[in-house]
């Protein structure tokens, strides 16, 4: 039974779709030229992580997203990871993230033995809350010889991980201001925001690099 809550959420979703039983999250759809690309690459051989079509696929996101490069990778958790790790992260160091996320967020700062610490969200955009990011931070943390320790651990703050809820844009200028007055990188994950804008500017501009996702994920920078 469908609790009250959500019926009306759901009710609208079904109208959308009126002559389908079910409504499936990803339907493959090949209509157009699609067909024609998906025969072709599979006519060259490179169907995995090279080959034309990843590169002008790679070209494509990076001119609509107005990143300098996009990177394609198998996943968003391993786009993650590769993130987390460029920017420096190491075991037993602490990851601030959000409440309210995916457990890929999760997962990506766990492979780097590190800790996920969990701030709130704001409720109107479902994203990390500036608010109470730089309430954490003033509350729990210090600068200590170029480093943000949270004084209860002892542990480094290494990143901040925001998430676009659903795609909904978190406010990321204001993240972002908090975390270069705390000389904290910022990695967005964008998995759920590809085509979502603040102003003129596409999430994952933000910080270091940002992570939107078609299943197969996007590192942008």
């Amino acid at each position: 039974m469908i609790n009250e809550k959500y019926k009306e959420i759901v009710d609208f979703i079904r109208s959308l779709y009126k002559t389908k039983d079910t409504i499936s999250l990803h339907e493959p759809v090949f209509r157009g030229n699609e067909k024609k690309y998906l025969d072709e690459c599979i006519d060259s051989t490179y169907v995995s992580s090279v080959g034309k079509f990843v590169d002008l696929f790679e070209q494509r996101v990076a001119e609509f997203t107005g990143a300098k490069r996009a990177i394609s990778v198998v996943n968003g958790t391993s786009a993650l990871h590769a993130a987390l790790t460029l920017t420096g992260v190491k075991p037993g160091d602490e990851v601030i993230t959000q409440s309210l996320t995916f457990i890929a967020t999760c997962n990506a700062i766990s492979y780097c033995g590190a800790s996920p610490v969990f701030v709130d969200v704001d409720l109107d955009t479902m994203g990390l809350s500036p608010t109470s990011l730089k309430l954490f931070l003033e509350e729990n943390c210090e600068k200590t010889n170029g480093n943000v320790l949270n004084k209860k651990t002892g542990n480094k703050i290494s990143t901040c991980v925001p998430m676009h809820t659903f795609g909904h844009p978190a406010r990321i200028k204001e993240i972002s201001d908090i975390c270069n007055e705390w000389d904290i990188p910022l990695i967005e994950d964008a998995a759920e925001s590809l085509g979502s804008y603040v102003g003129d500017a596409h999430t994952g501009l933000f910080g270091k690099c940002g992570i939107p996702n078609l299943n197969a994920a996007l590192g942008c920078a």
